[in-house]
């Protein structure tokens, strides 16, 4: 229910989700009217027809719901295609949160890379005074040396207003980024001066988004979540999986 209850306050994600409007067919386009004129603030992505005759998904922001044709009945959960088993809904999110992170520039980020062209990419977000990002940051030479690009988005779980949201405004300010960032992830307190021209409070927005709820948050180019702390070899066996 809370993620149904939600789809009526994902305005915050209307500037985020640029993704363009699909409706398959008339029923789609009745279903979406409906909706539209239930909740106006609705960011509405799509509305196009399951494998499972008579019900729509409905896609808003980066929330996929499930509404019956006629626009009575609404549910969330997880469509689950038996015979392929294929979840589907994973799938779909995994879409979206993958044309979301097309919007985050590699500038706007701290990145860690091997030399010459990457196997993968990896999004991180992380908040320097979680432990378990802290923890998960001394998995990052073994994934360099793997061919595995880091890119990390600071994430303060406190907000920008918080000595730990002052902490990553100094780090993105810096002029050297990644040596600041490898001593708050090395439980190092710093005295940086902050600017105004950073990009955190759009990340924090592109965190809800895709859905975070706690660091660190891991997505994969493809949109896969490899959420909280997993060891290298552990990473690595799912990037190598879904390539």
């Amino acid at each position: 229910m809370k993620r149904v209850v939600a789809i009526s306050s994902l305005v915050l994600t209307m500037g985020l989700a640029a993704m363009p409007l699909a409706w398959a067919d008339a029923a789609g386009d009745a279903l979406a009217a409906k909706l539209k004129a239930a909740m106006p603030g609705i960011p509405l992505t799509s509305v196009t027809p399951t494998p499972v005759a008579g019900i729509y998904e409905v896609v808003a922001g980066s929330d996929v719901i499930y509404m019956s044709a006629d626009g009575k009945y609404m549910f969330q959960g997880v469509l689950v295609d038996f015979d392929a088993r294929k979840n589907l809904t994973e799938a779909r999110r995994g879409g979206i949160r993958a044309e979301l992170l097309k919007q985050l520039k590699d500038e706007d980020t701290i990145i860690y890379a091997p030399m010459g062209t990457p196997k993968h990419t990896i999004t991180i977000f992380t908040d320097p005074s979680c432990p378990y990002c802290r923890k998960l940051h001394a998995e990052v030479p073994e994934l360099v040396k793997n061919g595995v690009k880091v890119r990390y988005v600071l994430y303060p779980r406190a907000g920008l207003d918080s000595p730990i949201g002052k902490t990553s405004i100094g780090i993105m300010c810096a002029k050297d980024r990644k040596a600041e960032m490898d001593k708050s992830l090395a439980g190092q307190t710093l005295s940086l001066p902050v600017c105004d021209s950073h990009p955190l409070a759009k990340q924090l927005e592109l965190g809800g988004a895709l859905g975070l709820e706690g660091t660190p948050y891991i997505v994969t180019d493809g949109g896969v979540v490899i959420s909280g702390y997993r060891p290298a070899a552990d990473i690595l066996k799912v990037l190598d999986s879904k390539k």
